[in-house]
């Protein structure tokens, strides 16, 4: 009768210590997928703000074009619209805090939004997931919902 506590606390140990292997391992893996997320977001928004570069590029480019016409002189339209981007980049310069702070929401936001879809999609798989690893003689698993 002197083994069976011993006995029980050694499986219990093992448990134990699968278990805690086990949720270091999903800590890992999450910590991959939340980089994973954050570099495919951050690559998404490059791409789009390079493509909105060239777009703006662009439109200056016919801006101080149509300038120049309109003046005749195309280094007055030039210089005209020169004058705009310093003064866009005053703004921004200016408006530094605000503008991370947006851009870290936005982030935030998509990060956010993409576990909350894979917890709603989570919820079904999770109750299958834990059910088939129990074993029939175990007791601690049924009361956990």
């Amino acid at each position: 009768m002197g083994k069976e506590p011993e006995k029980i606390l050694n499986e219990f140990k093992e448990r134990l210590s699968s278990f805690i292997g086990l949720k270091i391992e999903l800590f890992k893996l999450n910590a991959y997928e939340r980089v994973a997320r954050i570099i495919a977001i951050l690559s998404h928004s490059l791409i789009l703000m390079l493509l909105a570069l060239f777009a703006v590029l662009f439109l200056f480019f016919t801006l101080a074009f149509f300038l120049g016409e309109v003046l005749n002189s195309i280094s007055l339209g030039f210089l005209i619209v020169a004058g705009i981007y310093i003064l866009l980049f005053i703004i921004a310069y200016y408006s530094k805090k605000s503008i991370q702070i947006g851009i870290m929401n936005i982030v935030i936001g998509a990060i956010q939004e993409k576990e909350e879809e894979d917890k709603d999609d989570g919820d079904d798989t999770e109750t299958t997931h834990n059910n088939p690893s129990e074993t029939p003689d175990s007791t601690a698993g049924t009361n956990r919902h």
